[in-house]
């Protein structure tokens, strides 16, 4: 019995030792170097780039080397300059030779601990980004240690210039404020009171002229003369 127990030991040391092949040989870390160029094949140095997996994220600039960290994800990779719109790229992770070997000597145990870690997957270790495009870029097709330019995937000058403002045209002043509503604008919406009708002033009716008295005539001496005293100065028939 206890040499049964000491065999089925043997035997998983062995699978233990075996397992993670890939971790002891390839290590959890790659070293990777990004280059940018223009459109027209220009080299640009010393762009900002930002390489960014499900482990983690580093930054660095083109033309220098840095170090990742291995996973089974893809590795997001975008640089920018002045200037120039940015370049994107994806970097495949594929399966190592440690890997490989780990599955047939190690079995699913030493598997999973490389799955795990990552270190059982390769990125393409040299990349050239190009300004105003989106490439992919797989371990696959990167013979020994060349630079992989990556197939083209994506533009992405086109995002860059829809983000952008227009510009103003050249010579054109700009537009002048809006001038605020004038006052009699408002004044005009506002209803207008009815104006009371101020009365005409009464002009006084001239008094009635008084009628003018004829001056009195001067009376007659014979105007109060009786006819008895006309007699009284006839001569008396006797």
């Amino acid at each position: 019995m206890g040499l049964r127990w000491c065999a089925w030991g043997a035997v998983l040391g062995v699978l233990l030792l075996a397992g993670g092949c890939a971790s002891v040989t390839h290590g959890t870390t790659q070293t990777v170097k990004v280059d940018t160029v223009t459109a027209t094949g220009e080299p640009v140095a010393d762009a900002e780039c930002q390489l960014t997996n499900d482990k983690g994220s580093a930054l660095t600039r083109s033309g220098q080397a840095t170090v990742v960290r291995r996973s089974g994800g893809n590795l997001m990779i975008q640089c920018t300059a002045e200037g120039q719109a940015p370049a994107g790229g994806q970097a495949t992770s594929r399966v190592n030779a440690g890997m490989v070997g780990n599955i047939v000597v190690g079995g699913l145990i030493g598997a999973a601990i490389d799955s795990g870690t990552g270190a059982g997957y390769n990125y393409p270790t040299w990349m050239r980004l190009v300004f105003g495009e989106m490439r992919d870029y797989d371990r696959n097709r990167q013979v020994g240690d060349e630079v992989v330019v990556g197939l083209k995937t994506g533009d992405t000058r086109r995002a860059a210039l829809a983000a952008a403002p227009a510009p103003e045209p050249a010579g054109v002043p700009p537009a002048a404020p809006a001038a605020p509503t004038a006052a009699i604008a408002v004044a005009a919406a506002a209803p207008v009171a009815p104006v009371a009708a101020v009365p005409a002033p009464v002009q006084p009716t001239p008094a009635a002229a008084a009628p003018t008295l004829a001056a009195p005539t001067p009376a007659s001496p014979f105007a109060t003369t009786r006819i008895e005293d006309l007699r009284q100065l006839l001569p008396v028939n006797r």
